[in-house]
Formats: structure tokens, sequence, C-alpha cells
């Protein structure tokens, strides 16, 4: 895939000492948005890469002076190459939130199912996140939602059907590469057949390939046919394949289906292999030498400083140490060292090193395109009440069915994940204040909504708005069971007259005979299409 540049990066990578060249090999992180923290990584490890969060910058102008700040670091070595910046903007998680246009996300593109507008978005990502310093998008999600009820994939997907993934894959791809920056599909081979989190546990998926191939492979083939430069493995067993390994460490998966079967030449990234999937099931050393013989090209370790662990530093660089003590005692052949890192700079001097950073954009230009994409998205999935649109006549209540104290983990101090400070319930609200006149809307939350029900009596001309929400969160969930509960008795008290407003995805069920309107996002500008589209 970059083979005109193999040559030059061989002569690169044979000034390296073994230090740098393993060092070459990881993608690490730390807290907080000095570049010093990375200094001794860089300056003598070579390090390959970083990942960054809203931990490291939480405003352009921060993480131009970070971003910049690294390179300096990094051009002062001799033979430099640039470091992977990657970053977590893929819609339902985001950086820089919320300067940064995050767009709908996956979900809601995939319902609008328009490619055109899927490659825009990804177009603005693109150009954003170059204008940060930072070079690579680690998305899009190729993951197709097979179990709905995926606690950490859910509104990240295009959908549930492959070959629909497959094209909102392909125009992600597409529109990435328009915005100039590297895009890296992810979680291979699939992690939306899952009812488990890899941060927390290793969930199985008990299929032949033949089965992959069809529901599982088809986007990530589509990712690799638009030529992505990087994929990411995901820690999934996949005991039909390769009864011993999750796919991060199975030659199996890696080589025979991603190399031979779908024939990706790019380069190979480990998702952190400090998450609970392999960290409570591998000792550290034996899986990372593991990764690299079954095919990982790039390795991340990015959970220590999620967790704010003092030792972090310390930690990485015992883990690039015991790699090159690997090579010492005949663990790992530095032959085989060499070549990973030869292919790493190749990838880095193709599309790294002329990659245009820091360059101005158009915000009111990107927000348009953000909010077509929302308004295309927002689904009426049942109105046989015909309560849709509201009517001026009509006493509006909106309901907040979710208490405050489940958005207590909303924004967690790991820096990924939504990055979202605001409730999406708020965002429905006010842009219904805007269009609603003053002493016929009724705004709500959870406490003073039970209130509200105890004191006004019932009358025909109401229509009750409940609006849901959902997250993906990283290692822990968003608290869903008293938003449902309180759903379930607005149904049994209004009946016909209440309107679910899912502002998540649409795979629950809600209660029968009340309506149901569907955004599949929470981000700002999906509740406000919502509000929107109810008043259509």
């Amino acid at each position: 895939m970059f083979s005109a540049f193999q040559s030059q990066a061989a002569q690169i990578v044979r000034s390296w000492s073994l230090e740098e060249k393993v060092g070459q090999l990881f993608i690490l992180a730390f807290p907080g948005s000095d570049a010093a923290a990375a200094r001794p990584l860089i300056e003598r490890y070579n390090l390959g890469g970083c990942y960054l969060s809203q931990d490291n910058a939480t405003t352009f102008d921060e993480a131009r002076t970070l971003t910049q700040a690294m390179a300096e670091i990094v051009n002062q070595r001799s033979n430099a190459v640039p470091l992977l910046l990657g970053v977590d903007q893929e819609g339902a998680w985001s950086v820089l939130t919320p300067e940064s246009t995050t767009g709908p996300g996956n979900l809601a593109l995939g319902s609008a199912n328009q490619t055109e507008l899927t490659k825009a978005m990804y177009q603005v990502f693109g150009q954003e996140m170059r204008s940060a310093g930072f070079n690579c998008v680690l998305g899009p999600c190729a993951d197709v939602n097979l179990q709905p009820n995926s606690p950490i994939i859910d509104t990240r997907a295009f959908g549930e059907t492959p070959s629909q993934v497959a094209a909102q894959v392909a125009a992600a791809v597409n529109g990435a590469h328009q915005g100039d920056i590297v895009a890296c599909a992810k979680h291979f081979p699939g992690h939306g057949d899952t009812t488990g989190d890899t941060h927390r546990e290793i969930p199985q998926v008990d299929k032949s390939l033949a089965t992959l191939l069809v529901e599982d492979l088809a986007p990530f083939q589509a990712a690799i046919d638009a030529g992505v430069e990087l994929i990411m493995t995901s820690h999934i067993c996949y005991p039909q394949i390769d009864p011993q390994y999750p796919a991060t460490l199975s030659k199996a998966i890696l080589q025979d289906v991603l190399r031979g079967k779908l024939g990706f030449k790019g380069i190979v990234i480990s998702d952190s292999m400090n998450m609970g999937a392999i960290r409570r099931n591998f000792a550290p050393v034996d899986a990372a030498i593991t990764a690299f013989h079954a095919g990982i090209d790039m390795m991340m370790l990015s959970e220590e400083h999620y967790d704010h662990n003092p030792n972090y530093l310390d930690n990485q660089i015992a883990m690039i140490e015991a790699i090159v003590a690997a090579v010492n005692d005949g663990r790992m052949a530095e032959a085989e060292i060499n070549a990973i890192a030869e292919r790493v700079v190749a990838f880095k001097l193709a599309r790294l090193v002329p990659m245009p950073l820091y360059q101005d954009f158009d915000l009111a230009a990107h927000r348009e395109i953000e909010a077509a994409a929302a308004s295309a998205a927002v689904k009426i999935l049942r109105d046989e009440a015909g309560n849709l649109p509201l009517q001026d006549d009509q006493q509006i209540i909106v309901i907040q069915t979710t208490p405050m104290d489940d958005y207590a983990n909303l924004i967690n101090p790991r820096g990924i994940g939504p990055n979202q400070e605001i409730p999406a319930f708020e965002y429905f609200a006010a842009e219904l204040s805007l269009h609603v006149p003053e002493g016929q809307l009724h705004c709500l939350d959870y406490d003073a909504a039970q209130e509200f029900f105890k004191e006004v009596p019932l009358n025909s001309r109401q229509r009750i708005l409940a609006v849901t929400e959902n997250y993906p969160l990283p290692g822990e969930d968003f608290a869903q069971d008293a938003s449902k509960a309180f759903v379930a008795q607005l149904t049994a008290k209004f009946g016909e007259q209440l309107i679910v407003v899912a502002l998540r995805n649409g795979y629950d069920a809600v209660p029968e005979g009340s309506s149901h309107v569907c955004a599949y996002s929470s981000r700002e500008c999906s509740a406000r299409a919502a509000a929107q589209a109810c008043l259509a």
C-alpha cells in the first residue's frame, strides 16, 4: 500500500537503535496538556504515536499548542518521522467538544442513509482535526449492530444491515480522505454482535468465517476497498476461527483473514492493550509479544492514564523495554521488528509527512452540514394517534425521564466518550421553547415532573413528550432503569397522548399506543432536529 516509500523507510529504520525501532511501534497516552509528559518517550524511545483525548485538550487552541510542542520534540531527532496522533472523532465519541463539529453520529448518519452526507461529515472531521494538529481519525466504526443492546457500540455503528453499513463505511473513509486525514476502520473483525464490552471482558462470537464474511466483515472490506490506511483490532474471541486467542492476539484472524482473505495491506493497530479484556486475562508482556507475532503493527497502550495512574510513564517505558528484552533473549527476532517498523515508517512518509496541518476552516459551513445530517436522520416511527405535528392550541409538556443523578458519568475522567457535558434533553427543550408560545410549553426535569402530575388535571389538549437518552461509555453504562420505569408510568397515565422522543437508538420498544420519534443520537444537533420534527 505504501511500497513506493519502502526503500526510504528501510534506510531510516537501519539508522535507529533497537530501542528506537521498538518505540516506533507503540501508540501511548499521557495525562494533561503539557507535551513535556511525552518527552522521555519521544526523545529516548522514538515513540510512534499518541492517543489524544479531551483530557489532553478541550479547545482548538490547546490542541494546537500541544501538537506543535510535540512536533518540536520529534523534530529535534535525526531521521525523525511524525508521530501518529489519533483521536476518537467519530460522532458518538468526540474530542474538542463543544468547539468541534461532532455531527449526529454514525447511527444517525445510517438512518439518514445518504452517503454524500456521511462523506461530507467525515470530511468535516478531517478538516477540523487537522486544524488542531491531529493527523488520524480513529474511525469510522465498521461494526454492525447485530446485537442492538450492545453497551459500547450502539450509536457508534451505522446500523444493523451489513450492506448498508458497508456503504456508509466506504463513504466515511472517502470523506476522511477528502478532508486529507488518515482513517481507521474498527473494531476488526466486528464488535457489533456482542453484549459485552471489551473495556471490561473478552466477549465471544461463535460464528464461522463464512458467516462472518456475510454479517460482520463486509464493512471492513468496503473500508479496505476505499483505501483505509489503518484497521484497529478488537479484543473479541471467535472460537471457530481461533479457539485460543482474541482477535488482537490471533494470527489466524489478522494474517489469514485480514491480510489474506480481505487483502489489507495497510497498518494494523491494536485497541488498547490495557483494556480489561487483555489486562485481566493475559500477562502484559506475553500479550504484547503474541500480538506482534500475530500481525499487530502498532500497539496502543492508552488506558493507564485514563485511570490517572501516577506510574503510567514507568509502565509504558517498562513495556517498551520488555519488547527490547524479548528481542535480546530471542523471543522475538530483530528482523521481525525491522519489518514492522519499515511498514510503519513507509506509511508515515506516504501519508503524514505531506499532510497540511493548522489550516483554518469554515465553522458555519460545517454546522450546516451537521444540521442537515441530523435533520435527515430523524424518523417518526409510530404515530397512529396522530399526535404529530404538535398543534398551536395544545398544552405541550416535555419530560426529562432521566434523573439528574444518572448523568453523573456522562463526563468521565478518562477523557473519552461523548464528552458532552449538557444532557440532550436540555437542547431539545431549548429548541422547542424557540417555537412554542410561552405558557403553552412546560419543560420539566425528572423530579419536577413527579410533582407536576400530582397537581395538574388531565385534559385532551395535552401532549406529553417523554424524552429518553443513552450514551455509549467506555467501561461503564449510562443508567436506564429509572427512565424506562418513568416512561411506563407516563404511558399508564396518558395513553395515546404520550409521545416518546428517543434521543438515542430506535431499537428499544416503546409502550403500545404511544407515538415514537427517534433521532438516533444524543448530540445537540440531533436533539434540536428532533424538536423541529415534532413541530413540522
